[in-house]
């Protein structure tokens, strides 16, 4: 006997059906319960960068407790699933501008913002020193010096948003360096990061000159079309650059993989020339949904 969970799929950080990261919520009615291995099933047979779990609840005024799930493992926490998921239940209603999501990581409040949700991610900003890493560069085939901004054998910014959470800040010289990137064969290294070990991506980058700027995100032979914790990372490392303030970064990101999306932060520099805050916003659109079928 099976049992038949309720889905949708959205498109996060965009407007436009079929473009944006894709995101899979899986509706789990009070009352049932689902094991580990069986989400984490339901994660691999959608096979997107993160599939959640949206436990249903009849207290209006409750947290909603999500569980958020790649293909292979669940995360604590993950900018598209928590914006797409804030985004989605705050579209089904028109009654309230906030709802708090209970992930593992602890209660996240999305806020509605016109069209946009925006959240406040959890940060634990650390720049590392500057880092060399051979083979990032040496398998760009389509890649010379000019291309890069810290040249072909420069030292690159490497940024933790949280512990565990780690990218290469890759800047490059044009929209066409970007565009002749090519996926890694195998997941990049970082030295030992002590406490902050964990995850390390590739995030490339270029600033135009109208103040959007454009990312890639990699992670071995993956290509994220979004990716919330390492927009969040770079808009971090910018405004920091640009001093105390308050700071709106747009990033346009999955513009080669044929799924543009929109991601908006804004940054908070103390006095001290350190991250305060970190506001992600962006949209989503429904693009399907139906029904999973989980053997009980």
């Amino acid at each position: 006997m099976s049992l038949k969970l309720r889905f949708v799929q959205l498109d996060v950080f965009s407007t436009v059906r079929f473009l944006g990261n894709p995101l899979a919520i899986v509706h789990i009615p009070e009352g049932v319960e689902l094991s580990q291995s069986q989400k984490q099933l339901i994660a691999r047979e959608f096979n997107l960068s993160e599939t959640v779990f949206l436990h249903e609840t009849s207290d209006s005024n409750a947290a909603v407790t999500i569980d958020i799930f790649t293909t292979t493992e669940e995360l604590p926490f993950a900018g598209h699933p928590t914006i797409g998921s804030g985004w989605y239940l705050l579209s089904q209603t028109a009654r309230k501008d906030t709802i708090t999501l209970r992930t593992k990581a602890g209660q996240i409040p999305v806020v509605r913002d016109g069209g946009r949700v925006v959240l406040q991610v959890p940060i634990d900003f650390k720049v590392h020193a500057p880092f060399l890493q051979p083979n990032l560069k040496a398998l760009q085939p389509h890649l010379d010096d000019k291309d890069y901004m810290n040249g072909k054998h420069g030292a690159e910014a490497l940024v933790s948003i949280v512990k565990g959470m780690t990218f290469i800040l890759l800047e490059l010289t044009s929209e066409e360096a970007l565009a002749k990137m090519q996926p890694l064969p195998t997941r990049i290294t970082a030295p030992d990061l002590g406490d902050w070990a964990g995850l390390v991506g590739v995030y490339a980058f270029y600033e135009r000159l109208d103040g959007v700027v454009r990312t890639r995100m990699f992670d071995g032979t993956l290509e994220d079309p979004a990716t919330g914790s390492a927009a969040s990372t770079l808009a971090g490392w910018l405004a920091r650059k640009n001093g105390p303030g308050k700071w709106n970064i747009e990033i346009v990101q999955g513009v080669e993989m044929g799924r543009r999306s929109e991601i908006a932060v804004k940054v908070e520099i103390g006095s001290d020339g350190e991250v305060v805050r970190v506001d992600l916003g962006g949209s989503a659109v429904e693009a399907m949904e139906g029904l999973v079928c989980v053997d009980s």
